[in-house]
């Protein structure tokens, strides 16, 4: 088998019904996409959710793989220590993963945590709580974008040999300073940034965004580029086509919602 779904989600944990209460009217389209994902993704009958978050154990030089058996995770930093979260772990395509990096001269490293952060708890809060599948997060490593796609094309080949049906996400926020209220402050190239990075995904211009401007990305203070490169890596060569689904920003932070199918 083979990976048969890809997806951009968003991670804010207001998003979370616990936490974000009538907030959420606010990003009512970003709430609508992602049971748009979920249904979609129920559909496929995926054996395992493979999730890259821009969050957790990030790296500077290699690619964390996260190979426990179990993973668990609360929102107790947001104040609701009763969300909790537990998932199986899919340790054999994780280690078989690290196998193949090792084989190709590819910097990974095998990670015991099995603490689930928050850009990987609220997608699957939308995408596998129902579903209650396999997980297997991998943290970005800050690499250049092409070095993050051409992993993505090496996971895509231990997928297809897995004998598994696979879904990739890639966790993803857009610019945080959108607006003067924003986390990491105002800027006014966040709005650029997004515009620019929502229109690369419509048309699905791989090459734009792996060669996307460093400057305007810095200035924007995202973290999608890093996922959004590995899942093309993942997907390269399979004929997805994307949709975004919604795109929104109201509380200074930029969500996109967007799904990949054939």
């Amino acid at each position: 088998m083979a990976i048969v779904f890809g997806a951009i989600a968003p991670h804010p944990p207001i998003l979370v019904p616990d936490i974000g209460g009538k907030n959420i009217s606010q990003i009512k389209s970003t709430k609508t996409a992602m049971e748009k994902l979920a249904e979609d993704l129920t559909a496929q009958a995926v054996d395992t959710i493979i999730v890259f978050t821009p969050h957790g154990l990030v790296s500077q030089v290699s690619f964390p793989i996260y190979a426990a058996h179990v993973f668990e995770g609360s929102f107790v930093e947001f104040g609701r220590p009763k969300t909790r979260y537990s998932y199986k772990g899919d340790s054999a395509l994780a280690m078989q993963i690290i196998k193949e990096c090792r084989f190709a001269n590819v910097l990974a490293s095998q990670v015991s945590e099995n603490l689930l952060d928050h850009g990987l708890m609220v997608p699957l809060h939308y995408l596998n709580a129902a579903l209650k599948k396999p997980i297997l997060p991998i943290a970005i490593a800050f690499r250049p974008l092409k070095e993050l796609f051409a992993f993505g094309q090496l996971l895509a080949k231990v997928c297809e040999a897995s004998g598994k049906k696979i879904a990739v996400i890639a966790s993803a926020d857009m610019s945080h300073r959108l607006t003067q209220a924003a986390p990491a402050g105002f800027h006014p190239r966040g709005k650029e940034f997004d515009a620019a990075l929502v229109a690369l995904v419509k048309k699905n211009d791989v090459a734009g965004i792996l060669d996307f401007d460093p400057e305007l990305a810095d200035a924007a203070g995202q973290d999608a580029l890093w996922s959004i490169a590995m899942l093309l890596g993942a997907l390269d060569g399979k004929d997805f086509r994307p949709q975004v689904l919604s795109y929104e920003g109201p509380f200074g932070v930029g969500y996109m919602v967007a799904e990949y199918e054939k």
